[in-house]
């Protein structure tokens, strides 16, 4: 189902149905008795591919949702399970791993391909602010939230979503602060 996912997701990027499907081909899904659809968390290797898929997907249009909300998914559910007391032991490789697409995502956003309109590119700046909000220190947090004051000019349908974001890290700045 990999393979499937791949090639539809070749045939047109855009597809979220087969970003989707990816999802759960990567995850094992598994029917669980009486709690519908579990889903196995992926070994931090697999995380680490995944998320390379995903920013492979992003460099090749940028402009496209569907790689970042897939990476984005892919990084979270490694955080997620780092804080539980079973994931402990790959907190250090699930940071690093989410600095390091901090990172990509950063040097994409700093040089645009030619084959995109000119200007800031609000999906890929709507993942690095989620991203730069889950490393949480000081700076990336101060980060955050200056691009999400760019996002408040150049993203106006999620304008008032973006003041709010905005406010929920003040907050979160100030609690890292004291």
């Amino acid at each position: 189902e990999i393979e499937y996912s791949h090639s539809k997701i070749l045939l047109d990027p855009r597809n979220n149905s087969a970003w989707n499907q990816r999802w759960f081909a990567t995850h094992e899904g598994e029917i669980a008795a009486n709690s519908g659809m579990k889903l196995a968390k992926l070994s931090f290797e697999k995380a680490e591919e995944e998320a390379n898929y995903a920013v492979c997907g992003a460099q090749v249009d940028p402009f496209n949702e569907s790689p970042w909300r897939y990476l984005i998914g892919v990084l979270m559910e490694q955080c997620r399970w780092v804080q539980k007391d079973e994931g402990a032991d790959d907190k250090d490789k699930v940071n690093g791993l989410l600095r390091d697409c901090v990172a990509k995502i950063k040097d994409m956003n700093d040089s645009p391909t030619e084959d995109y309109p000119a200007g800031p590119c609000v999906s890929l700046m709507s993942a690095l602010v989620d991203l730069l909000e889950t490393v949480g220190d000081k700076t990336s947090l101060e980060e955050a939230k200056n691009m999400m004051g760019e996002l408040v000019v150049e993203d106006p349908v999620r304008r008032k979503y973006w003041h709010k974001r905005q406010s929920t890290v003040l907050v979160l700045l100030g609690k890292v602060s004291e």
